[in-house]
C-alpha cells in the first residue's frame, strides 16, 4: 500500500509543478501482462494531458532491453490539449519469462515545442506451466527423419525434447499407430522396431503424446521414412587430381570436375575451407569468391581430399585428392613513391641533377624487374634522363624564352615504369619541374652612340635614343641612367626608354662636345629581385653641339677716324674695320649704309676704300670730312644680327685731283635693321604636371581626414549609442556539455512560468534509469522535472 501512494503523491506533485507543460499523467507505471498474451493484446492505456498540439507525434523512443514487441502507443483525442493513449503488443512478441521477464519502455510526446517523457515498466508473467514441445515437433506438419534400413534394431532413431521441461517426471507415450512398431522411452528416445526394419522403403507417421506430472500435455507428430541400403560400390578410379587455374577469375570460377563410380552418388568436401565448394550433385569444384595471390599467397597450393558417398547408404563412399595450383596474372601495375614530381630548380641547375630516386615494386605474387624510361613534351624534349631509377637534367635547363614563358617556365614528362611480366603493366609518373630565373648574362649597348643637338634646343628635346638588350628574360629589361660627369647637368636619360633629354641651356662656343658615361642595370631577372645581383654594363655616349647663330658681330673699336689726301689710289684701303663674332659659322659681310656723300667711298671685305674725289670749283665739289656709317651682318639666313662701325674720314684736297662728272647725290635709302633675341622660357613635362595633380589630391584628402578625425573626438560629431545587447543567459551546462547536449534533444527549455509553487522536495527524486541511444552513457532521471544525473 506504501508504494502506490508514494506513486500518487509524487504524480500529485509533478503535475502540480508542470501546470501548462505536456505530460503524462499515469507515467511512470508498472504493468504485468503473462507470457501468453497474444499479439494485439492492450499492454496499457495512459492520459497525455496539457498538449497543445492538434496531432501529436507519441512514440516508444527506447526499450530496454531492446525488442520489437510493442506496437507505437495509439492515440485518440479526449480534449483541446487531453489525449487517451494505448500501448499493445506487435505481431512480432515472443514473450517468454524466463528469457525475460521485465521490459522498460521510454514513451515520449511531441507537442509543439513540449516534449513530454515516461517510463512504462512491463513486467513478464509466466503463466505456461504446462511442458512445451519443440515448435517443429508441434507443428501441423511435425518433425521428419530418415534411417536405413540397415539400422540396428532397438536402436535411436529420434528423440522428443521439450522447450520448458517442469514438473518431472515426463511421461512419452506413442498413440497412433497403436499398437506401433515404435518404442519411445520416458526421456523421449524414440527406438526402432525390435525386430529391425522388413520394408526398406516404408514411411511410419507416429503422434507422441507429452505428460508432465501435474498432467499437463504438449504433443506433436513424427514422421520416419526408411530408406534402402545399397551393395552398389562407390570408388574413384584415381586417387589424386591436380589442376592448374589462373588467379583473379572472379567467384564461382570453375576449377575442376571429380567423378567417382557408382549410383545415387552425392560428394562432399572434407577438407575445411572457405577458398573452395564443390556441388554435390555433380562434383564440380568452383572458388568461393575471386582468387588473388597478392591479397592471398596461400592460395598458390591448395590440397583438397574430397568424398563420393551413397546417398543412401553413406558408408558407402570413397576419397580423392585434389591440388589445385593457382598460377599468377600479371594484373597489377608496378606501384612507385613518389607517385608525382612537382620541383622548383634554378635554371644554373647542372646537368646530372637529380629530381627523385623512385621507389618502385611490383605487386604481383611473381614480381619482376622493373624498367624505367621518360617520355618527354615539346619543350622537355633532351632535358631529362633516367639513370636506373633515378630522374635527372639531362641538358641544361633554359629560363629565357618567349616559348618557355608560354608554358608558365614549367617542364613537363612522364616517367613510365614497365615489369617484365606479360602482358606488360606500366606506371606513368607525371613530372612538372618549374624553372627560376637566374640573372646570368650582362646588358649590351647596341645602336647608336652618337648624337647631336642645336644649341638653341629648348629644355626636354629630345637628344637621341640610347638602346640595350638584355638575354635574361624578360628581355631587354633594362634601366638607364648617366653615371656621373655632368656638373651641373645639362642632360638626363629617361630610365626605362633610355630617350635622352636635353635638361639645361646649351653653349656651342663653350663647350661643344660632351661625352656621358651611361650606366645599364638590367632588372627583375632572379626569382626574388637583389640589387647585389643585378649585373651593369657602361657605354659612352657622344653628343655634338651644332652651332646657331645667337651672337652678334663685335668691332673693335666702334669708331674709326682715317686722314687722307684725295690723289690716294682708289685701290688702297683707307679703314680697315676689326669686326668679329663668337659664332663659330658666322659670315661676316659688310655695307655702308651712311654717310656716303656723293658715292665716294666703298666696301671691300672688311676694308673701306675710296673713288675718285672731285675739288673743282668749276664742277661738283666734294666734302672734305665724311662720317661712315658700315653696316657689320653676320649671316644671309634668318636669324641675322648686325652691328654698325663708325668711320670718320677726312679728305685733303690735292690740286691734282681730277674733276668729277656733275651728278645729284641721292639721299642714302634707309634700311629696315632686323634685330632678333631668342627668349628662354620654361616648358614642363606632362610627367611633372601628372606628378603635381596627383600631390595636390593627396594633400586635400589628408586635409580631409584630419577634418573628420578632429570632429569624431568632439560632442558635436559624436555618434550615437548602439542597442543595448541582449543579456546572456546562465549556461547551466557547461559543467557536463555532453549531458546538455543530448538534454536538449529530448527536454527543450522549460516555458516562463509565474507565481509557481514551491516544489516538493519529493518531486525532486530520481525515479528512473535509462541509456543515452547515441553515446550509451546510462543516468538517472526525474519524470516529473526532466532532470537527469549521468553515471
Amino acid at each position: 500500500m506504501g508504494v502506490p501512494l508514494l506513486l500518487l503523491l509524487t504524480a500529485l506533485c509533478y503535475i502540480h509543478s508542470a501546470q501548462g507543460q505536456a505530460v503524462f499523467l499515469d507515467l511512470p507505471a508498472t504493468v504485468s501482462v503473462p507470457e501468453s498474451s497474444a499479439n494485439g493484446a492492450v499492454i496499457s492505456n495512459l492520459t497525455l494531458v496539457n498538449c497543445s498540439s492538434s496531432n501529436p507525434s507519441v512514440t516508444i523512443s527506447r526499450v530496454i532491453p531492446a525488442a520489437e514487441y510493442f506496437n507505437p502507443p495509439t492515440q485518440t483525442r479526449i480534449s483541446a490539449d487531453e489525449y487517451a493513449l494505448q500501448v499493445t503488443l506487435s505481431s512480432s512478441a515472443a514473450l517468454n519469462a524466463d528469457v525475460v521477464n521485465e521490459f522498460v519502455l521510454e514513451i515520449s510526446a511531441q507537442c509543439g515545442s513540449d516534449i513530454a517523457v515516461g517510463q512504462l515498466f512491463v513486467r513478464i508473467l509466466d503463466d505456461l506451466p504446462e511442458p512445451q514441445c519443440e515448435p517443429q515437433f508441434s507443428s501441423q506438419v511435425g518433425d521428419t527423419v530418415q534411417v536405413y534400413s540397415s539400422v540396428p534394431a532397438s536402436s535411436t532413431v529420434y528423440v522428443v525434447t521439450l522447450r520448458e521441461p517442469k514438473y518431472s517426471p515426463v511421461v512419452c507415450k506413442i498413440t497412433r499407430p497403436s499398437p506401433s512398431p515404435f518404442t519411445i522411452l520416458q526421456n523421449g528416445h524414440v527406438l526402432a522396431p525390435a525386430s529391425g526394419f522388413s520394408n526398406a522403403a516404408a514411411t511410419y507417421q507416429l503422434q507422441i503424446l507429452v505428460t508432465d506430472s501435474l498432467g499437463n500435455t504438449c504433443n506433436g507428430t513424427l514422421t520416419i521414412k526408411v530408406l534402402p541400403v545399397y551393395n552398389n560400390p562407390v570408388n574413384f578410379t584415381t586417387s589424386s587430381v591436380s589442376v592448374t587455374i589462373m588467379e583473379n577469375g572472379g567467384p564461382n570460377q570453375m576449377v575442376t570436375t571429380v567423378k567417382a563410380q557408382g549410383s545415387h552418388v552425392l560428394y562432399e568436401m572434407i577438407t575445411a575451407t572457405a577458398d573452395y565448394y564443390i556441388q554435390s550433385g555433380t562434383g564440380t569444384i568452383r572458388s568461393t569468391y575471386n582468387l588473388d595471390l597478392e591479397t592471398t599467397p596461400s592460395l598458390v597450393t591448395t590440397v583438397l581430399e574430397v568424398r563420393a558417398y551413397d546417398r543412401y547408404q553413406r558408408s558407402n563412399s570413397a576419397t580423392v585428392t585434389v591440388t589445385i595450383n593457382v598460377l599468377d596474372v600479371n594484373d597489377i601495375a608496378p606501384k612507385c613513391s613518389p607517385a608525382i614530381i612537382v620541383d622548383v630548380v634554378p635554371q644554373t641547375a647542372p646537368v646530372g641533377y637529380v629530381f627523385a630516386d623512385f621507389s618502385c615494386t611490383d605487386p604481383d605474387y611473381n614480381a619482376t624487374t622493373l624498367s624505367y624510361s621518360i617520355i618527354p613534351n615539346t619543350n622537355s624534349l633532351y632535358s631529362f634522363r633516367m639513370q636506373g631509377s633515378q630522374l635527372q637534367i639531362n641538358n641544361t635547363l633554359n629560363y629565357d624564352s618567349y616559348e618557355m614563358a608560354s608554358v608558365g617556365f614549367q617542364y613537363s614528362a612522364t616517367v613510365v615504369v614497365t615489369d617484365g611480366g606479360t602482358p606488360k603493366m606500366t606506371t606513368n609518373i607525371p613530372v612538372f619541374i618549374t624553372v627560376t630565373a637566374v640573372n646570368n648574362y650582362n646588358p649590351v649597348c647596341v645602336g647608336p652612340s652618337s648624337f647631336s643637338v642645336n644649341e638653341n634646343a629648348p629644355f626636354g628635346t629630345v637628344v637621341g635614343q640610347i638602346n640595350a638588350t638584355d638575354a635574361d628574360y624578360p628581355f631587354n629589361n633594362v634601366q638607364f641612367s648617366i653615371d656621373g660627369g655632368q656638373n651641373p647637368p645639362v642632360f638626363y636619360v629617361v630610365p626605362r626608354t633610355g630617350e635622352i633629354k636635353l635638361l639645361g641651356p646649351l653653349d656651342y662656343e663653350t663647350t661643344s662636345s660632351y661625352s656621358l658615361k651611361m650606366k645599364v642595370v638590367d632588372l627583375h631577372n632572379d626569382i626574388l629581385p637583389d640589387p647585389a645581383d643585378q649585373r651593369t654594363t657602361f657605354c659612352t655616349v657622344t653628343i655634338s653641339v651644332t652651332d646657331y647663330n645667337d651672337n652678334p658681330p663685335v668691332c673693335t673699336p666702334p669708331f674709326y677716324f682715317a686722314t687722307i689726301y684725295s690723289t690716294l689710289v682708289t685701290t688702297a684701303n683707307v679703314v680697315t674695320l676689326t669686326c668679329s663674332d663668337k659664332d663659330a659659322t658666322a659670315r661676316l659681310s659688310y655695307g655702308i649704309v651712311g654717310g656716303n656723300i656723293n658715292g665716294r667711298f666703298r666696301m671691300t671685305g672688311a676694308s673701306v676704300q675710296h673713288n675718285a674725289f672731285s675739288y673743282n670749283p668749276d664742277g661738283l665739289m666734294d666734302p672734305v670730312n665724311y662720317e661712315l656709317l658700315v653696316q657689320v651682318t653676320d649671316s644671309s639666313v634668318s636669324p641675322v644680327f648686325t652691328t654698325t662701325a663708325t668711320v670718320f674720314i677726312t679728305v685733303i684736297p690735292w690740286t691734282t685731283t681730277q674733276p668729277t662728272t656733275i651728278r645729284t647725290t641721292p639721299a642714302p635709302e634707309k634700311q629696315t635693321r632686323i634685330i632678333n633675341k631668342t627668349l628662354e622660357y620654361w616648358q614642363p613635362d606632362i610627367w611633372f604636371m601628372v606628378v603635381l595633380t596627383i600631390t595636390g589630391v593627396l594633400l586635400l584628402s589628408a586635409i580631409a581626414l584630419l577634418t573628420w578625425a578632429l570632429c569624431t573626438r568632439s560632442a558635436l560629431c559624436a555618434r550615437g549609442a548602439g542597442e543595448l545587447s541582449q543579456p546572456l543567459l546562465p549556461d547551466s551546462s557547461a559543467a557536463n556539455p555532453e549531458a546538455t547536449a543530448q538534454d536538449h534533444k529530448h527536454v527543450p527549455p522549460p516555458k516562463e512560468k509565474k507565481d509557481l509553487a514551491p516544489v516538493s522536495p519529493l518531486s525532486l527524486q530520481f525515479d528512473g534509469r535509462a541509456q543515452d541511444p547515441v553515446s550509451g552513457r546510462e543516468y538517472l532521471f526525474n519524470s516529473h522535472t526532466g532532470e537527469r544525473r549521468w553515471l
